[in-house]
């Protein structure tokens, strides 16, 4: 067993995990040899496990060259550790040249060089192997290179291979706009998808964030927060999760605004209202609907636009081209979804599990007009999606839209389907037990392997990460502890038999700064639970924003709220997420009632210390307000949430240094319930309640207004000192 062990450590298999109790779990032994097998091993040949060790253990000796390179600009000299076979006798003669190609194509630098510096020998097989380094001579900047070597005067067998690598030149420190340097900032975050409105169709929409960014502008907020925009099947009750996507890389025509579309129907217009006026979102009906309205358009658009070329053609035909391949197996994975009425392609038959094979290509071939239907509807989305980022720029705001990085996609997801090599199907996500999840969690989404991820150059993390910067001032990343390490379930275990693997954070981490410096992204990364400071170090490191919550920014083991100036600078200062209560929901202790008749506490008791703890939290914060001078010293502790305290606890948390403030719209609005219950999928409305007054109002709402104030007070506003001494008139 000693063999197994050592594989799966050099495999990235923890060899067990303390649990938030401090106890010690060492990982199962079948747990190991259920991951070893996904990942192509055979544990039970012994042969075959000697063979894996010995390839592990001389890795990279045998391969030549890493398949990534990775170097900070500020700190590290460029420097290509090579692994080459050579004889002590022959060493003198023998030669490679390196060469350096930039993402456009050009030879930045390339030469021939002797075998030199020596740093290490190791002989292998009886064959001995040295380990150098090369440096080049001319200074690269930031930025992808494809490094070619080729060797030469090697052994027959060795004589003229070539091979390649990804050299990664990272700036250091991820993006920070110069007005943060020494300025705060802050902005609102809603739930796009909850925005009840007079004109869209029964859920938030593009038309309605428009509307959204000019209000925020005008209060002299900096950004927007919203939901992830990810692609989904739209389905209840597992379709509607923002976090649980079919593709992180393209969007769902949920979000289109409709306003601008003509063609609407009569049965279609008769049916709108209703979805309108509805407390909860209806996604399958309001997809339908859209769908069957684009429909009508992408006809019209291909008579009069697509078979003329004129120019709207053309300029559709140029994001055809810029998204190549990855928008290609989108729309034809949303096509053969409608064809076999499942968006998971593991239910589809065989032979359509293979996007590169012969089933799919004759699909591709007799259902063009299908694909490129689904293609037209993410231009669409890309062309509003972009005047959005346009006006946030002409309306002034600092940052702009603020988006948010689901963990992963579903399994049986297009970005699974296109990228089948990357990904372990049989393998869940999840998380170890805990005090509400005593057994721990699982959350369904397949396992990516961080070794084919490397080996492919991160060419799908980083694709991943341009898209969704693409027209984000800032971005959000979801459960920022998966780049350091993921807890795996072996599919049919329990999750508390689950282990941690190990993700190579460094090289990730440096990918972010890069592709976040040159889109001019701010990252924040959302870094909660018992994630440990060596992780935080590392985020800060590298420049990422820490995600601090008002509800857990205490003294531990004292409960205390800390004090405002003892939240770290680089942070995003905020009360709640959609996760956890709302104020209104947190002061009177809803979301523990609820838990308790959905049945998410293992006993009473647990239930019972929770309400207890709830009544003391409530006392700690109006002491930490006092404290601060924000309430009076004879104020007496309200039954439900007010807006004197709901503004007051803004108020605390605005004078911390956190650079980033962020405002829940359900915060300011009085929302009891909060917007997901975890753990559970149909027994509580996920994602799928609106706001409790629609945008009309909310834009008149002067509870903004005064919050605005206090804000600019505290040295976050960005509108001129005279809009707030005017009394600060909002609306749009």
């Amino acid at each position: 067993m000693k063999e197994i062990d050592r594989l799966a450590e050099l495999c990235g298999i923890f060899a067990g995990y303390h649990d938030i109790w401090g106890e010690y779990h060492p990982a199962p032994l079948e747990t190991k040899l259920f991951i070893l097998r996904s990942m192509g091993y055979t544990p039970e040949d012994e042969y075959l496990i000697q063979k894996a060790l010995h390839e592990r253990i001389h890795y990279p000796w045998l391969n030549i060259i890493e398949p990534v390179y990775a170097f900070n600009i500020l700190e590290e000299p460029v420097r290509i550790y090579l692994y080459l076979p050579a004889e002590k006798e022959k060493e003198g003669f023998l030669s490679f040249k390196i060469s350096f190609i930039d993402e456009r194509g050009r030879m930045i630098a390339s030469e021939g060089v002797h075998p030199s510096r020596v740093l290490e020998e190791r002989f292998i097989n009886n064959k001995r192997f040295i380990k150098i380094w090369y440096e080049p001579k001319e200074s690269l900047k930031i930025g992808y290179y494809e490094i070619d070597l080729e060797l030469s005067h090697y052994e027959k067998s060795l004589d003229g291979l070539r091979k390649k690598s990804r050299l990664i030149i990272s700036p250091g420190f991820a993006y920070l706009p110069e007005e943060l340097k020494d300025g705060r900032c802050w902005g609102l975050f809603l739930n796009l998808y909850s925005l009840r409105s007079e004109d869209n169709w029964g859920i938030g929409d593009f038309g309605d964030l428009r509307k959204v960014i000019s209000w925020v502008a005008e209060l002299g907020g900096s950004l927007i927060g919203i939901n992830p925009l990810h692609a989904l099947s739209n389905k209840m009750p597992y379709g509607v999760s923002p976090y649980s996507p079919l593709s992180r890389l393209y969007k769902n025509l949920l979000y289109l605004d409709m306003r601008g579309f003509q063609e609407i129907n009569s049965p279609v217009e008769v049916l709108i209202p209703n979805l309108r006026s509805s407390d909860l979102i209806d996604y399958e009906s309001v997809y339908s609907i859209k769908k069957r309205v684009l429909k009508v358009s992408f006809s019209g658009f291909i008579k009069n636009h697509f078979k003329k070329d004129t120019p709207l053609a053309e300029e559709f035909n140029e994001f055809l081209l810029r998204e190549g391949r990855d928008l290609d197996l989108f729309a034809t994975y949303m096509a053969l979804s409608e064809r076999f009425n499942s968006t998971d392609w593991m239910t589809w038959p065989s032979q359509y599990h293979d996007p590169e094979g012969p089933a799919v290509k004759r699909f591709k071939d007799e259902s063009e007009e299908e694909i490129l239907f689904f293609k037209y509807i993410q231009w669409l989305i890309d062309r509003q999606h972009w005047e959005l980022c346009n006006l946030s720029e002409k309306e002034g705001l600092l940052i702009g839209l603020y988006h948010d990085l689901a963990l992963s996609p579903i399994k049986g997801s297009s970005d699974v389907w296109s990228n089948r090599e990357l990904f372990l199907t049989e393998i869940d996500l999840g998380a170890p037990p805990d005090d509400f999840s005593p057994d721990g969690q699982n959350w369904g989404f397949p396992a990516l392997v961080p070794e084919r991820l490397r080996k492919s150059g991160y060419e799908f993390f980083i694709k991943v990460l341009r898209k969704n910067m693409l027209y984000a001032g800032a971005l959000r990343i979801d459960h920022a502890l998966g780049l350091f390490r993921q807890f795996w379930i072996p599919k049919g275990m329990r999750p508390s038999m689950g282990v941690y693997v190990r993700f190579p954070a460094d090289e990730l981490l440096k990918i972010i700064s890069l592709e976040s410096v040159r889109q001019r992204t701010i990252v924040i990364a959302e870094d909660l639970g018992t994630i440990g400071e060596d992780v935080r170090e590392a985020l800060r490191k590298h420049g990422l924003f820490s995600y601090r919550i008002f509800y857990f920014e205490r003294g531990y083991p004292d409960p205390a709220f800390l004090k405002p100036e003892d939240y770290p600078e680089l942070s995003l200062a905020a009360v709640t997420t959609h996760d956890l209560p709302t104020l209104s929901g947190f002061w009177k202790g809803v979301d523990i009632d609820q838990r308790k008749t959905l049945g998410r506490y293992p006993d009473d008791k647990t239930w019972a210390e929770q309400k207890i703890q709830r009544q003391r939290d409530r006392v700690l914060i109006v002491e930490a307000l006092k404290r601060e001078g924000l309430l009076p010293e004879d104020f007496v502790i309200p039954d439900d949430m007010t807006e004197d305290l709901c503004l007051a606890i803004y108020n605390y948390i605005a004078r911390a240094p956190s650079k980033i403030l962020l405002v829940s719209l359900d915060d300011i609005l009085g929302t009891i319930n909060q917007q997901n219950m975890p753990g559970t999928v149909d027994t509580y409305p996920n994602w799928r309640q609106k706001t409790i007054k629609p945008l009309e109002e909310i834009v008149k709402d002067e509870r903004f207004n005064k919050l605005a104030m206090i804000f600019q007070k505290e040295g976050r506003g960005w509108k001129p000192e005279e809009y707030y001494n005017s009394g600060g008139e909002g609306g749009i």
